[in-house]
């Protein structure tokens, strides 16, 4: 199947879900490592922007310059689009798009950013060299994904292990692959970039009461999405009673006064000779 037929499919299904859980991110927190190399004038693409809250911040920098968030989900960019009319930006604007086969001209972006992306595409070094074409000589990449390898609970609790088990069968099972990220520097190199540098990214915690409650609803809320729930049970992941019970502890554990969760993101930026 060829880039312009494939579609990928998106794990977290449940729109208010997604809302909730990239719609609070910014760029200095999540792509701090990105904004050294962006200046005014640039012109920059945002592939998988989602709810745009860190495209808007991108757009900002680098005003005047054309900045573009591209994603599949109309919904998203809707909301992307009316949070643009609020901030009074004018140099960005966001449409739907198919990453593995853009319709931008080679050599049309000075930067292309590509967070919380990869990790759900079948083929992320197809991308990598999508992106690659579309940078002008000189341009740089950012990529960032989490690793649920790195996934941090406390207090510990038997369905710890059966809640990341679960998500990771989810992620696997729609195409994507939640460990790739470790491998971006040399993923780069393969996609023809001249060189890469890799970064740990840790700004994905919940660590206070408001904090442990908004992740317990999101995940409360994907374990309750029918699609997800079809797939769990059809392929004998996990029995109904086995996802209440993960949700009644999921909720409990958002009200502790002691919860804590974190994640986290592998990054790497790549350079085009």
């Amino acid at each position: 199947m060829d880039g312009a037929e494939r579609k990928e499919f998106y794990s977290i299904n449940d729109a208010e879900a997604q809302r909730m859980y990239v719609g609070v991110r910014r760029a200095k927190e999540w792509v701090g490592v990105f904004l050294p190399y962006l200046k005014s004038g640039m012109c920059l693409l945002d592939c998988g922007c989602g709810v745009g809250s860190i495209t808007i911040d991108l757009a900002e920098i680098v005003a005047p310059g054309p900045v573009i968030g591209l994603d599949m989900d109309d919904s998203q960019l809707e909301i992307a689009r009316q949070s643009a009319r609020e901030r009074g930006l004018t140099n960005v604007t966001f449409e739907q798009g198919n990453v593995y086969q853009l319709r931008f001209e080679a050599g049309t972006f000075d930067a292309v950013l590509a967070h919380t992306l990869l990790y759900h595409l079948s083929d992320p070094l197809q991308a990598l060299k999508e992106f690659y074409r579309l940078l002008k000589p000189g341009g740089v990449v950012a990529i960032s994904d989490d690793d649920l390898n790195t996934i941090t609970v406390s207090p510990d609790h038997p369905l710890v292990s059966k809640l990341t088990n679960l998500m990771t069968r989810i992620v696997l099972f729609n195409g994507g692959n939640p460990f790739y990220s470790r491998h971006l520097r040399s993923l780069l190199l393969e996609a023809g970039f001249a060189r890469s540098e890799g970064f740990a990214v840790a700004a994905d915690y919940y660590g206070r009461l408001d904090e442990t409650r908004r992740m317990a609803t999101i995940i409360h809320r994907l374990l309750n999405d029918p699609a997800l729930r079809q797939i769990v049970l059809t392929q004998g992941w996990a029995t109904q009673s086995e996802l209440e019970e993960i949700c009644s502890w999921i909720q409990e554990w958002g009200e502790r006064p002691d919860a804590f969760l974190a994640i986290m993101y592998c990054a790497a930026l790549g350079w085009k000779e």
